[in-house]
């Protein structure tokens, strides 16, 4: 068999038990060296091995090294997030009339879909090639949503070293959703220290300020003029404690329309080479660069402030209450698509 041609393999192991039910753990290789480690568990990416420039590889990807740290993963280290990614002020939103009040589990808002969202639920996994299908069925009511909702998520790994992530799901009444996948990256090696080395660009003009509880004043803003301003290649060290508010980086950044894929965003790590792009048909991109990170992680490695970026696809926190934002609505006769891809190299 001609090995250059052959697709990503993808093997299973039992990564431990989630309320005594099996979890699995799937490995994605492909003829690059990359290896991506994914569970059923809240389809969390739990490593991601992509070689430096010199062929050596390194866990860019943070994360725990067993079910003990996910089963409460106060980070949301490389877990999907629903049924509403980011945030809904006070925990609340009307549709046609009826007012739902979410759990409030950040300050005063609603985060990352509730109490048990998505990345806490065990999903159902089966491997079709060289994609990793992953099923979850919302219950009507599930988190104070309406509507059952039906999700499918397929993680892929190409040939070109690109994650590629294609969400969908349909509901059986008129809800709100938002999907995204919130792994933490550090392109020197998970546990490396901070992200002061590395370089981003992030192509927006457009960004979503936001008040005191990082909930979105409704103005979409350009960058320009601002520490928001990222359009160039920017080394994350220098801007980083120049961003209003004191915390980094915790910002939705505005690429317009749903639908067509966007280049989104690049980060570079000039010493090992590696690069990440980020491509995305989602309107925005949530741009975090950890300043709440306090975690024990693989290995015993310390997770410290700033010592990750995430880079989640998504629609703008608090759509739901912002009529002037792309709508988070679904309804019965729709489907809900996301198509993501990071994309791993060397310089």
């Amino acid at each position: 068999e001609d090995n250059q041609s052959s697709p990503t393999m993808i093997t299973s192991s039992s990564f431990g038990t989630h309320e005594g039910k099996e979890v699995t753990q799937y490995t994605l290789k492909n003829n690059k060296g990359t290896v991506i480690k994914i569970l059923n568990y809240g389809g969390i990416i739990t490593n991601i091995l992509v070689p430096d420039k010199n062929g050596k590889n390194g866990d860019i990807c943070l994360g725990f090294d067993d079910m003990k740290g996910y089963a409460t993963n106060g980070p949301y280290f490389g877990a999907l997030i629903g049924r509403y990614a980011n945030r809904i002020a006070n925990g609340r939103f009307t549709i046609d009339g009826k007012t739902y009040q979410l759990d409030i589990n950040n300050g005063p808002n609603a985060l990352h879909g509730g109490k048990v969202g998505f990345d806490k639920r065990l999903w159902d996994s089966k491997v079709v090639g060289d994609v990793l299908e992953l099923t979850y069925v919302s219950a009507d009511g599930e988190e104070n949503y309406p509507g059952e909702v039906k999700v499918t998520v397929r993680y892929q790994l190409t040939e070109d070293n690109e994650l590629v992530i294609r969400y969908s799901a349909t509901t059986s009444a008129k809800t709100v959703i938002n999907l995204t996948n919130h792994a933490y990256f550090n392109l020197a090696g998970q546990g490396s220290g901070t992200i002061f080395d590395h370089n981003v660009t992030i192509n927006a003009d457009k960004y979503t300020p936001v008040d005191s509880t990082s909930i979105p004043t409704g103005d979409i803003s350009d960058v320009q003029g601002t520490a928001w301003d990222l359009r160039t290649k920017t080394n994350i060290g220098e801007v980083i404690h120049s961003v209003p508010g004191g915390v980094g980086y915790d910002h939705n950044y505005c690429f317009g329309k749903t639908g067509w894929q966007k280049y989104m965003a690049r980060v570079e790590h000039p010493s090992s080479g590696r690069f990440l792009e980020m491509y995305s048909t989602e309107p925005g991109v949530q741009f975090y660069t950890s300043f709440y990170l306090n975690e024990t992680g693989k290995g015993g490695a310390a997770y410290e402030k700033f010592g990750a970026f995430c880079l989640e696809a998504q629609h703008y926190p608090d759509s739901p209450n912002k009529p002037n934002f792309p709508t988070t609505l679904l309804a019965p006769s729709e489907t809900y698509l996301q198509t993501t891809t990071y994309k791993f190299g060397v310089m």
